[in-house]
């Protein structure tokens, strides 16, 4: 086994579950990454640039989103195709980082295992703070599952007749091969000792997300109220990559 706490500490390191298939390998050289085994799960204390890679089991997730390391990524059929490099940069600056599949997200309770990581790795205590956090990042998260990765339309949920045909079209849509295995992914970071800022991505197509966070919304509204909370809660909102990525930050 490969000690991890011996590697340079610029350089994020893979800790993969179990063994190194060559395809891992040779996409960990690629991307600039050292690739580790960890047989029992543990980096070693003082690492601080680890990622635990592996099959995305809640229990594993909650390991990978606690110290020593600083996040998890969930393997897919290809390995770590599709990762971004927000991810890894996160690490690199201290924060922490979780990319999973689309429907890995849906399936694990992310908004739960995201939340607990928060509080414990930011040194964020229970209260309004945090809490507005969570109504904020769980926004996010569905969006980047249901409208970014999957496509779904809003308005599919304002009528009940509607809401049917969208449940119908939510389990057509995470059986797709392609569409199921688009990356959600969330980053982490302190910005001083007074704010916190929250990076959700999707892969999606795409959409005016500045445009939206501009328009006023009606209370009565039967969509868009969510990014209208989200704008009035952050310190900050912006839109990077056309939209797929949305970058929040949290006064503490």
């Amino acid at each position: 086994m490969t000690a991890v706490a011996s590697l340079d500490p610029a350089t994020v390191t893979m800790v993969v579950e179990g063994s190194v298939s060559s395809d891992m390998a040779e996409q960990c050289a690629a991307l600039g990454l050292r690739v580790a085994t960890a047989p029992d799960d543990r980096a070693e204390e003082g690492s601080g640039t680890c990622l635990l890679v592996g099959e995305a089991a809640a229990d594993a997730v909650r390991r990978g989103l606690t110290p020593p390391f600083s996040g998890f990524i969930g393997l897919g059929d290809e390995g770590l195709l599709g990762v971004g490099f927000r991810c890894f940069e996160t690490v690199r600056a201290g924060g922490f980082s979780l990319s999973l599949l689309t429907r890995q997200t849906y399936e694990l309770n992310t908004l739960d295992l995201l939340s607990e990581a928060i509080r414990r790795n930011m040194g964020l205590s229970d209260g309004k703070a945090a809490d507005l956090i969570d109504i904020c990042l769980g926004e996010a998260i569905g969006n980047a599952v249901i409208h970014g990765n999957l496509g779904i339309p809003a308005h599919l949920r304002t009528t009940s007749k509607g809401f049917e045909r969208f449940r119908h079209v939510l389990r057509e849509r995470l059986a797709d091969p392609v569409l199921s295995h688009r990356r959600v992914e969330i980053s982490v970071i302190s910005r001083g000792p007074d704010f916190l800022t929250v990076a959700v991505s999707d892969q999606g197509h795409g959409f005016d997300l500045a445009g939206q966070l501009n328009r006023s919304v009606q209370s009565d509204a039967k969509s868009g109220r969510g990014l209208g909370l989200i704008r009035k809660i952050c310190a900050s909102v912006l839109g990077e990559d056309d939209g797929r990525t949305m970058v929040m930050t949290f006064a503490r």
